[in-house]
């Protein structure tokens, strides 16, 4: 099912009369595909995996035991500073339908966030929205997350729901929103600052910027609040595990991650719009979601330099990223079409040129080409192997078997029970 955009003719007094600038001059308008449809390929892609069990992620054990305090009126945080959105839906919805109720509840939030991103770009008067949320989908990790026991889906969905109701000035809705996006994950308050301060560029926006901010802030606060008080009122509940260990090693983490989560056929893409997204810079002051993916990347892929620890951790930036792709004269549906494969290959099969010297705790890598099975393909023959049994502490087993495609399999991964850092591979 198809349905055509048209656009509406920017008004002076339309605050979203700037993005549609490109409107008239874009030449005969293309069909895209409609909200019914992208929610129809959610659909394809997600349900064949999201009944295999609650997933790999290594934190699914402790989601599950501090969904079980919530339900005995004693919250107890996953982790510092805990996703206590995520922990409660997982805590209302696992007594009623388990992992498959609790995936797919995930697997809608990943049709809302792409539908959102489709109707977000639409917004800003850029074309090929549809696209740009398929690239998104197609990204391995995307898919992992959105059929998992894991809160990074939903955070995106807030997030890009928070922003259309800020662009359509519903103040009020944007800011509950991101709050929510705040309390599935804390980080989000960086991605949310970097939007606002993109929108608020232009002066005519930043009242509604800095109201939006001022009602979101305090209502994130307020979602930590049980995670403060479950760490007897200190401020211990922000300590996180350590991700820094050198610059030099934070620095091959953040790369090989980088490179792990996207792939090499998708940098190839990259490479080759890199002159279109240097030029677009040039419009920066006229295009507010050129500003948010550069802002929004900047600041992703800064904290995860700091904090290099699971490669899901990189969907915000990879959002980022095709936004920008977006804003760029690369924007055309067959270019487009080219960058959803590139990610989509990822997941079936994908190139591994370094393996660690000890897996889990490496301090370098040494040159050992290999092609492998992909994220997804490897992921999926992970949980059909834990599928059928508990997940023990920190999901040991099917967390290490993930792993295989950045690591290999020439050896155990150090496994310390009492330095979570080491067990999530940082």
């Amino acid at each position: 099912m198809t349905s055509s955009v048209t656009p509406p003719v920017a008004a002076d007094d339309d605050p979203a009369g700037a993005m549609r600038r490109e409107a008239a001059a874009a030449g005969p308008l293309r069909r895209e595909l409609s909200d019914r449809t992208l929610v129809a390929i959610v659909a394809v892609v997600t349900l064949p995996v999201l009944w295999m069990g609650y997933g790999t992620d290594i934190d699914v054990t402790d989601v599950l035991a501090s969904a079980g305090t919530i339900r005995a009126g004693e919250y107890v945080p996953s982790r510092p500073p805990g996703v206590p959105v995520f922990e409660a839906l997982v805590a209302v919805l696992d007594p009623v339908g388990g992992h498959l109720l609790v995936n797919l509840a995930t697997a809608a939030a990943c049709a809302a966030a792409v539908v959102g991103i489709a109707r977000l770009v639409r917004t800003w008067g850029h074309a090929n929205g549809d696209l740009l949320a398929l690239a998104f989908l197609a990204a391995p990790g995307a898919v992992i997350a959105a059929t998992s026991t894991a809160d990074f889906t939903w955070a995106i969905a807030f997030f890009v729901w928070a922003a259309l109701w800020h662009l359509r000035d519903r103040p009020i809705g944007a800011a509950v929103l991101f709050a929510l996006a705040i309390g599935t994950r804390l980080s989000s308050v960086f991605l949310i600052v970097a939007f606002l301060v993109a929108d608020g560029w232009a002066p005519e926006r930043r009242r509604a910027c800095l109201r939006t901010l001022a009602l979101a802030l305090p209502l994130g606060a307020l979602l930590y609040v049980p995670s403060w008080l479950a760490y007897d009122r200190s401020a211990e509940f922000l300590e996180t595990a350590e991700g820094w260990r050198s610059f030099g090693n934070n620095l091959g983490r953040f790369a090989y991650k980088n490179y792990v989560v996207v792939g090499l056929l998708f940098l190839v893409v990259v490479a080759i719009a890199t002159p279109a997204l240097v030029a677009a810079l040039r419009r920066w002051r006229d295009d507010p979601m050129l500003r948010t993916a550069v802002l929004g990347l900047a600041v992703t892929e800064g904290l995860f330099f700091v904090l290099p620890w699971k490669y899901n951790h990189l969907l915000p930036s990879l959002l980022m990223l095709l936004l920008w792709l977006g804003a760029s004269r690369r924007n055309q549906r067959p270019f487009l079409w080219l960058a959803i494969g590139a990610l989509a290959v990822n997941g079936l099969v994908t190139f591994r040129p370094l393996a660690p010297d000890t897996p889990a705790v490496a301090q370098t890598g040494q040159w050992d080409p290999t092609l492998t099975q992909g994220l997804l393909v490897n992921d999926i023959g992970c949980r059909l192997d834990a599928m059928d049994e508990a997940p023990p502490r920190l999901n040991h087993e099917a967390w290490a078997c993930t792993l295989e495609p950045l690591r290999g399999t020439e050896a155990e991964p150090v496994l310390v029970e009492d330095d979570e850092d080491t067990d999530r591979d940082r």
